[in-house]
């Protein structure tokens, strides 16, 4: 009896398999009819939707589920042969890689500006904050796998399109365009800073080497580091891919944070904690309301930008087999929560190794001038070399997975065919150009602090707040609670505030 129902289960998985890379469609209405083969169905060979999706759930039936419909661009019917006949082939992927690969998404430009943030907020009061900001972003990361699911698609934006309809799925592709521009626009300002400076500031280059030399342009060294490092970077064809450059930017992230705390407790050493503010920082805050409220809501689109990693979070997905996928609750914590830790340390000491002369950019603050009484005039130039060099090389493995996200958006809006999408072509032509027009950009912005507001208000709040919180308001009936539905609005209304706020400060002339 034990033998004859293994059999049934066996041919129970194999007929989903068959069904679903087949495309038949599911008839949500049925009643559960056994038949020989080991599964339900109707007289039209529809399979019984509840037990499809307990199939699908199932730990020991590796089906093929979402991004494998027709709304995936990336996996075609070779790909899906490998997934069910070839177990073997699930060795070259990792758990582990896909945590690092959406960890590293996470961690970049924003970490540099947390200090500033902190300065603003003050400590307390700032890291407050950024927990809020992370247990709303895990909460709308969750709004996306649930529907993901539901739809059978590791793709952003046919799921929007789906459940919010055309003009949704347009604005949430544009708010991807233009949230992922202007980091990576950020990320070479940054680049170019490490190497350069600025008007205030040196750079690697420039500690060494007259700033009127041809050798210190940042025309010529963030040209070089562009399109000689990032575009054969950039060009791969799969986040998996970036893996080992994704690891090798976290464990340098992870050594600059060593080094900023070392720093700092040589800092609360020599001069305790004078000066530094732990509530709102009076430079910021006068006692008059509307500027208050102002000046603290101006804050959180950079917080916004620092977690913000939806655009990427189905890529991360598609990367997994199918067995893996109930996994990606679990990888979006331990990303969200490790980088959070990561960002609340270098925050904050940060802070209190520079106080209020922090800037925008912190890099800018890892000069001989702010650290020769701290660790001698040889080993500031060390340090200040040191933890330059480790930071431009963690936004280097950053960038292509923001690019990524960008790319796939890109070639989704211009190619209808999956061929031309897979087509390496498209690929290195899109990639170039999107490395072009940041590298123009970069150079022309002044700092990173405006960019990141601006893109944190409007982009990110639409991608990581607004559209998440609408795919839960249409959620079926029975899912939403009214907790849910009030959490949701409230996370609706969160991301509209700061961006209105936001706009309203950059047309008046007072975002800064």
């Amino acid at each position: 009896k034990n033998e004859q129902q293994q059999q049934q289960q066996s041919a129970t998985r194999r007929c989903a398999c068959v069904l679903s890379m087949s495309e038949v469609p599911i008839n949500p209405q049925l009643t559960l009819m056994d038949f020989p083969g080991g599964t339900n169905q109707d007289h039209q060979g529809h399979v019984n939707r509840t037990e499809y999706q307990h199939m699908r759930s199932r730990e020991d039936a590796p089906l093929l589920a979402s991004g494998s419909g027709t709304d995936s661009p990336d996996i075609n019917d070779k790909e899906r042969e490998v997934y069910f006949n070839d177990p073997q082939q699930e060795q070259k992927f990792s758990v582990r890689s896909q945590v690092i690969n959406l960890g590293n998404t996470i961690v970049g430009a924003g970490l540099m500006a947390l200090p500033k943030v902190v300065q603003t907020l003050g400590i307390v009061t700032g890291v407050t904050a950024l927990v809020l900001v992370l247990l709303c972003t895990l909460k709308t990361l969750g709004y996306m796998l649930k529907e993901s699911t539901r739809m059978n698609s590791t793709d952003f934006t046919h799921v929007v399109r789906q459940r919010l309809g055309v003009n949704a799925a347009r604005i949430q592709d544009f708010s991807i365009f233009i949230n992922n521009v202007g980091l990576l626009i950020i990320y070479l300002r940054i680049i170019s800073d490490v190497l350069v400076g600025d008007a205030e500031y040196k750079g690697i280059i420039t500690d060494f080497i007259s700033e009127k030399s041809i050798l210190a342009s940042p025309y010529l060294s963030v040209g070089v580091v562009t399109f000689c490092v990032l575009l054969p970077l950039s060009s791969l064809e799969k986040m998996d891919s970036l893996a080992a450059a994704s690891a090798s930017g976290l464990s340098l992230a992870l050594l600059f944070s060593v080094i900023t705390i070392a720093l700092s407790c040589v800092e609360i050493s020599k001069n305790g904690l004078e000066g530094v503010s732990f509530g709102p920082n009076p430079l910021y805050f006068s006692g008059d309301l509307v500027k208050d409220v102002l000046a603290l809501v101006s804050v959180f689109p950079v917080i916004f930008t620092s977690l913000v990693c939806h655009y990427n979070l189905l890529h991360v997905k598609q990367d997994l087999p199918p067995r893996h996928y109930n996994k990606m609750p679990k990888i979006v914590r331990t990303a969200g929560c490790g980088c959070v830790g990561l960002y609340l340390l270098v925050a904050s000491f940060g802070y209190i190794l520079f106080k209020d002369k922090v800037q925008g950019d912190v890099l800018l603050n890892f000069g001989c001038d702010a650290l020769e009484p701290l660790v001698g005039d040889k080993g500031c130039i060390v340090i200040a070399i040191a933890v330059r060099s480790m930071y431009a090389i963690v936004l280097s493995m950053t960038f292509p997975l923001i690019h990524f996200a960008l790319r796939q958006t890109e070639m989704s809006v211009l190619f209808e065919n999956r061929q031309q999408r897979q087509a390496p072509a498209a690929r290195w032509g899109i990639t170039l150009a999107n490395l072009v027009v940041s590298y123009v950009l970069a150079l022309k912005v002044p700092n990173i602090w405006t960019p990141l507001q601006i893109t944190g208000a409007v982009a990110a709040g639409i991608i990581g707040f607004i559209i998440p919180s609408c795919l839960h308001l249409v959620a079926p009936a029975q899912e939403r609670t009214v907790a849910s539905m009030v959490t949701a609005w409230l996370l609706l209304l969160m991301g509209v505030l700061v961006g209105v706020v936001t706009l309203y400060q950059l047309a008046t002339g007072n975002l800064g």
